[in-house]
């Protein structure tokens, strides 16, 4: 309050400052979100390392797998391209080691001749797989690349996916010229193939994972999955196998984020936000009420003689001088008051001619009680500041035409008021208290010449 009761300015009833707390909530959130994004970012990081380490398995498992083919290939080579049923029987069964391995076959210029294991596998036996139109594509891959193709996965009726894998025999004439001799086949059953790569471990690591590839009309095809598949983004890493490419998806089983973390930092920072704003606010009432000890008086919550000192000395000393007039208050006989009621009207007379003074002044000005008996006002008047004194003091003589009435007894007092303009009237505190502290006794003689008492 511009009047300066400064001792009337009490908080709200609360124990912390709002306006921390609320900057506290708003660095709370953003940290939190910060740790949050930095966690996230962590855990992708983590997800991906783990998904090509068990992409780069899954390449390794079937290249193991496929690289059977080139046994079956280098013993066809060395027999001149001429393999007995017998001696196939023997390699394929050798090769017949490890899960998931459904079929080996051997096809002499693309024609089904040799299978393992011959039971259950009759019906292909004399299939010419250039002339079948669901393997032609996939046949002719092979032959004209000179590398292994895949043919799948297909589904099974018996569930699960088939998966064939064909490496084309060529031989080298003595003229270099090259021959083709047939294909080394191996078919695997998938998933089961997949096994020794243990995806089924991942869940136990907290994540959840889908392998999938495209069918022949570009559409996803899960060859395994885990129990749970996650409705989140997944990280991805992709498996590089003959002519496909397969992807691994890893999803956390608790989702990117760590709720129970953030929940955690954001119970902590709102601990933190609300200690730091009790703290404040104890801080801040504790200098207001240094404060208001060293700036106000105790008994009318006005400011003192240390603030209007300091006041004007800052007035004085800045880069650009305001005009202001200070008002001296004395209050008549008040040493008869306190004599004749004792010193409890006269501390009630001091509050009563202070709420006098808001009255007249209201937040125009600042009040001062100077000590004792004595008050000021420090105002900001403008150019006609004698018309305005003149006011005021009109003012106030009026508002204390009534009387103070406390237990009983009423009371008319009257002021005598003094006044000084800065600069006109002087350039330093002490000039100026003079001149208005000289106006104020020339006032005061003035109204004891016309009123022999202020006491009725």
């Amino acid at each position: 309050m511009r009047s300066g009761d400064v001792a009337m300015r009490t908080s709200k009833n609360k124990i912390f400052d709002g306006h921390v707390f609320v900057i506290g909530l708003a660095v709370t959130i953003l940290l939190v979100a910060y740790s949050a994004y930095l966690s996230t970012e962590a855990l992708k990081r983590d997800a991906e390392h783990i998904a090509e380490v068990y992409s780069a398995r899954t390449e390794g498992l079937l290249s193991d797998l496929f690289h059977k083919t080139d046994i079956l290939e280098a013993i066809v080579l060395s027999n001149g391209g001429k393999i007995s049923e017998a001696g196939f029987n023997n390699v394929a069964k050798s090769l017949f080691d490890g899960s998931g391995i459904r079929a080996i076959q051997y096809l002499p210029e693309g024609v089904v001749k040799y299978c393992y294991p011959i039971k259950g596998n009759e019906a292909v036996l004399g299939d010419n797989i250039f002339k079948n139109p669901k393997r032609r594509y996939d046949a002719l891959l092979a032959f004209n690349t000179k590398s292994t193709a895949l043919s799948g996965p297909y589904s099974l009726t018996q569930g699960g996916f088939g998966l064939v894998a064909r490496n084309p025999i060529f031989f080298t004439e003595p003229g270099g010229q090259e021959k083709f001799l047939g294909f080394s086949v191996i078919i695997l059953d998938l998933p089961a193939a997949l096994d020794p790569i243990m995806l089924k471990e991942l869940p136990e690591y907290g994540y959840n994972y889908r392998l999938y590839c495209q069918d022949e009309n570009g559409k996803d095809l899960t060859i395994v999955q885990s129990d749970i598949v996650n409705a989140v983004k997944p990280v991805s890493s992709s498996i590089q196998v003959p002519n496909h490419v397969w992807t691994l998806d890893l999803f956390p089983a608790n989702g990117w984020f760590e709720w129970k973390k953030i929940a955690e930092e954001a119970l902590f920072g709102l601990l933190i936000s609300f200690l730091l704003a009790v703290i404040f606010k104890q801080k801040a009432e504790q200098a207001r009420v240094l404060y208001r000890f060293a700036y106000t008086d105790e008994l009318t919550g006005l400011f003192n003689r240390r603030w209007l000192n300091e006041q004007i000395e800052n007035r004085l000393n800045a880069s650009v001088k305001v005009p202001f007039v200070i008002f001296y208050f004395d209050l008549n006989r008040f040493k008869q008051v306190n004599d004749e009621y004792g010193h409890f009207l006269g501390d009630a007379l001091l509050r009563d001619f202070a709420v006098r003074l808001r009255r007249v002044f209201g937040e125009a000005a600042f009040l001062i009680r100077i000590g004792g008996d004595e008050f000021g006002v420090l105002a900001d008047l403008g150019e006609d500041y004698l018309q305005q004194v003149a006011f005021y003091k009109q003012q106030l003589a009026d508002n204390l035409k009534s009387a103070l009435v406390t237990n009983d007894i009423v009371l008319n007092y009257s002021v005598s008021i003094g006044w000084a303009q800065f600069p006109q009237d002087g350039s330093s505190y002490d000039s100026l208290l003079k001149v208005a502290d000289e106006r104020m006794y020339e006032d005061k003689r003035l109204h004891y010449a016309v009123d022999e008492t202020d006491i009725k």
